[in-house]
C-alpha cells in the first residue's frame, strides 16, 4: 500500500474530521469542494464552509497516490490513519490566499503558512487508526463528550467562546453577558499552531483554569480546540461558529476583530459575515461590541453601553499586556485579574509564556 508522511497540522485535521468537529466533512476536500469553498464559502453540496481543509502532497508522490485506492498516513513514522484519494489537484496559492485571507501579503501569518505548503493536494475520505496522547489531555473533549455533558446538566442554551489568549477583563465582560442569557458556557481556547509571540497552550489553559475555578459558578465548561489558527478573520469566525455548533453549543460570541491579525480586517467585519450566514449555520451569533475601560464609568464598557468621550476610554492593548507580562510587570487590575497576571508572570520567568 502507498504511504505518505504528514505533519502535526494534517494529523489534527484528521482527528477533527474523525470526531465530527469538522462535520459535515468526512475527509479532506476534493477539487470541487475546494474551489467552491474558496470562491463562495460553501461546499459543493451548498452547505456553508468558509475555510479549505486539504491534504498537501509532494510532487514526487502524485503518480503513486493516483494509482492507489488507499494511502497509509504516517506521523513521525507511526501509522495513524489512511485516506482513500478521490482526486489530486493543483491549487492557486497566491490567488486563493487573496480570497481566503483578503490579502496575499507574506507578512500575514496565515498567508505565509499557506504559501509554504505544496500546491498539490489530494482529497478523499479518511480513517483514523491511532489517536496520539494530546497536549493537556484533561481538557481534550470531543463533540460526543460535550453533548453528553450538556445533556447531563440539563443545559438547553449553551454559549461558546473562542480565544487564543489568556482572559482579561474585556473577555470576562463578553463571557458574563453570554452567561446571563444561557444555561452554561463552553470556553474553548485554540491550542494548535499559532504565530511566534502568541501565548502558549500552558499559559492560556492555566489562566482559564484559574478563571473557571475561582471566579465563575458551576456553569462554565473548559476545553481545548486542537486546530491551527488561520488568522483568516471573517471567514474564520464562521468556521469557529460551525465548530461550536458541532460541539452542541447554541450560540457563539463574535467580538471585535475575531481571528484577526494586524490591520487586515475591519473592526466588526467578522461579525457582519457571521451574521450574514446565521440562518444556515445552525447556531446563533452573538455579535458583541468590543469592551474597553472607561475612566468616566470606572468599569469595563462598550460603545453601546457608555457615552463618554474618547479621552475617558482606555483600550485593552494585547501588545502592551504581553510586553508588561514578559517583563514581570503586573497589568493594572482594571484590565486583568491579579491571579491571572501573577500566573502568567511566573510562566514568563521560565520562558514558557509565548510560542517560539
Amino acid at each position: 500500500m502507498s504511504s505518505l508522511e504528514i505533519n502535526i497540522d494534517a494529523y489534527l485535521e484528521i482527528v477533527n474530521i474523525a470526531h465530527e468537529v469538522f462535520a459535515p466533512l468526512k475527509g479532506f476536500m476534493g477539487e470541487k469542494d475546494y474551489h467552491t469553498v474558496v470562491d463562495n464559502m460553501r461546499l459543493a453540496s451548498g452547505k456553508v464552509w468558509p475555510i479549505p481543509v486539504t491534504l498537501d502532497i509532494p510532487e514526487n508522490k502524485i503518480r503513486e497516490i493516483e494509482n492507489s485506492a488507499e494511502v497509509d498516513l504516517f506521523l513521525n513514522s507511526e501509522k495513524i490513519g489512511s485516506i482513500m484519494p478521490e482526486s489530486i489537484f493543483e491549487v492557486r496559492p497566491i490567488e486563493d490566499a487573496a480570497r481566503i485571507f483578503k490579502t496575499s501579503d507574506l507578512k500575514h501569518p496565515g498567508v505565509a503558512k499557506e504559501l509554504a505548503r505544496s500546491k498539490y493536494r489530494t482529497g478523499g475520505r479518511i480513517k483514523l487508526f491511532k489517536e496520539l496522547l494530546p497536549d493537556l489531555p484533561e481538557w481534550n473533549l470531543t463533540p460526543a463528550e460535550t453533548r453528553k455533558f450538556f445533556s447531563s446538566r440539563g443545559w438547553k442554551k449553551i454559549a461558546s467562546f473562542q480565544t487564543r489568549n489568556p482572559p482579561h477583563l474585556a473577555h470576562e465582560y463578553l463571557q458574563r453577558i453570554a452567561m446571563e442569557v444561557s444555561d452554561g458556557i463552553f470556553l474553548q481556547p485554540l491550542i494548535g499552531w499559532k504565530k511566534k509571540g502568541d501565548f502558549t497552550p500552558e499559559a492560556i489553559m492555566g489562566a482559564y483554569n484559574i478563571m473557571v475555578r475561582k471566579f465563575y459558578p458551576d456553569n462554565a465548561l473548559l476545553g481545548t480546540l486542537r486546530t491551527s489558527m488561520r488568522y483568516a478573520g471573517p471567514r474564520e469566525a464562521v468556521f469557529h461558529a460551525i465548530i461550536r455548533r458541532n460541539y452542541g453549543c447554541t450560540s457563539f460570541i463574535v467580538g471585535r476583530d475575531h481571528a484577526g491579525v494586524g490591520d487586515y480586517y475591519g473592526k466588526y467585519e467578522a461579525q457582519q459575515l457571521a451574521v450574514s450566514f446565521e440562518k444556515d449555520l445552525g447556531i446563533e451569533i452573538l455579535p458583541l461590541a468590543g469592551p474597553r475601560y472607561c475612566s468616566g464609568c470606572k468599569c469595563i464598557s462598550t460603545e453601546k453601553t457608555c457615552a463618554h468621550a474618547k479621552k475617558f476610554i482606555q483600550e485593552i492593548s494585547g501588545t502592551k499586556m504581553r510586553r508588561m507580562l514578559s517583563s514581570g510587570i503586573r497589568p493594572d487590575e482594571k484590565f486583568m485579574r491579579r491571579e491571572i497576571s501573577d500566573f502568567l508572570i511566573g510562566l514568563a520567568a521560565s520562558n514558557s509564556l509565548f510560542c517560539a
